[in-house]
């Protein structure tokens, strides 16, 4: 006769006393074994790659989170840095820089007003064909996070009594950031042949790997 286990047809041999030789009824449980180990695996299997899956999944947002977590602590990123800009207004040029800052997150709009009031006080062109133009006071509280950006005027922006700016560099400093970027600016752009380069150049990353090494 034919009986089904587990969708499989097994043929079992019936002697003339109707018992089971002993043969079939090993051959039987051997089956049965066998099914039994074909279904485990297949649910271990089912458990390891979904526990695989979760691990994957973890580690994708651990990466997504450290690389967001980096991108936010970098005072300096490429997109930031604007070269071959037309020549215009000194006020254009501060509200440019100032649009950079609120557009990556730095400070809130009111800082390029604040900026703009700050020139009015006093220019921020520091010499060697370099200003840097940043809101005070008040300002400080539209400051989200340190950061600074980077504009290349290649014929320069005339920021009053002759003085020419070709680099125009728009900063927030967060808490005591402020005098520290004020600080590695200077020292980054002390050397006269160094500026000339970053004016002249038309590769974002050269004035990108300039600054950062004292960022």
């Amino acid at each position: 006769m034919f009986k089904m286990i587990d969708g499989i047809y097994v043929l079992f041999l019936v002697g003339q006393n109707g018992q089971l030789t002993l043969g079939i009824i090993l051959a039987i449980a051997l089956i049965l074994l066998v099914l039994f180990v074909i279904k485990k695996r297949k649910i271990e299997g089912t458990a390891e790659n979904k526990d695989e899956s979760e691990k994957i999944n973890s580690n994708k947002n651990v990466i997504r989170n450290t690389e967001a977590q980096n991108v936010d602590n970098k005072i300096l990123i490429k997109d930031n840095i604007v070269l071959g800009l037309k020549n215009t207004t000194k006020e254009e040029a501060i509200k440019m820089a100032g649009q950079l800052l609120v557009n990556s997150g730095y400070v809130g709009d009111e800082y390029i007003q604040a900026m703009l009031e700050r020139e009015n006080v006093i220019s921020t062109y520091i010499g060697n064909g370099v200003a840097i133009p940043h809101g005070v006071g008040s300002a400080k509280e539209q400051i989200i996070k340190s950061g600074i950006v980077v504009l290349q005027f290649p014929q320069g922006v005339d920021f009053g009594e002759g003085n020419i700016a070709y680099l125009i560099i728009g900063i927030a400093g967060k808490d005591n950031d402020h005098l520290k970027l004020l600080s590695n600016i200077a020292t980054t752009l002390e050397n006269n042949d160094v500026v000339e380069e970053l004016i002249k150049t038309t590769n974002a990353g050269d004035i990108y790997n300039t600054f950062t090494k004292n960022l």
